[in-house]
């Protein structure tokens, strides 16, 4: 019995060595478990981010062309056609489908500031639709729209583990000589 009690030492050791063994070779699989899956779907996510990102794109430069027959604006790509309020629930429509996906995969945060992102957009739909009238009203839904764009693109970066921040832009003076230009009514000469 003795010879069992000098021997009791060695034997929980080996239990110890053994569970603490267990314990580590779970914890490292499960770590190699969840960055196989975050590898496996990041590229699945970037594109499902920006397939929104763009979804949203287009119908802002629907809602900009719409807008500026109630006189908001300062000119879109696309010029002001027939039709451009169905033009608008289509991408509408598009936007919603592609949000889907982004509530189906996105972390919180980036659904989030889709949400938001979105529900401004909805608000310049306002103006443009001449459901709500202003335009200082407009310059800061302008202005909120532009922040939550930026707030979406920071948490879909995040969430990709994309390092460094969005770079700050302005317009450049060529641009707003231009857009000056264009939103002069039509037949009117610009001074030498």
């Amino acid at each position: 019995m003795s010879a069992l009690w000098e021997q009791a030492p060695t034997f929980v050791g080996v239990a110890v060595g053994a569970l603490l063994s267990f314990v580590l070779s779970t914890v490292a699989d499960r770590t190699r478990w969840r960055r196989d899956v975050a590898i496996r779907w990041d590229p699945q996510r970037m594109t499902v981010y920006a397939e929104y990102a763009f979804a949203v794109r287009e119908m802002y430069e629907i809602v900009l062309a719409v807008a500026i027959r109630h006189g908001y604006g300062q000119g879109s790509s696309r010029p002001v056609v027939p039709g451009t309020n169905t033009a608008l629930a289509e991408a509408d429509a598009d936007r919603a489908a592609r949000f889907e996906a982004v509530l189906l995969i996105g972390n919180p945060q980036t659904v989030a500031a889709a949400r938001r992102w979105h529900q401004a957009l909805w608000h310049l739909a306002c103006f443009a639709q001449g459901r709500l009238t202003g335009h200082l009203e407009w310059s800061a839904a302008m202005r909120e729209f532009g922040e939550a764009r930026v707030e979406y693109y920071r948490a879909a970066r995040r969430d990709l583990g994309i390092a460094g921040g969005l770079p700050r832009t302005s317009t450049p003076a060529w641009k707003t000589a231009l857009t000056q230009q264009t939103a002069q009514p039509l037949g009117s000469v610009t001074p030498e």
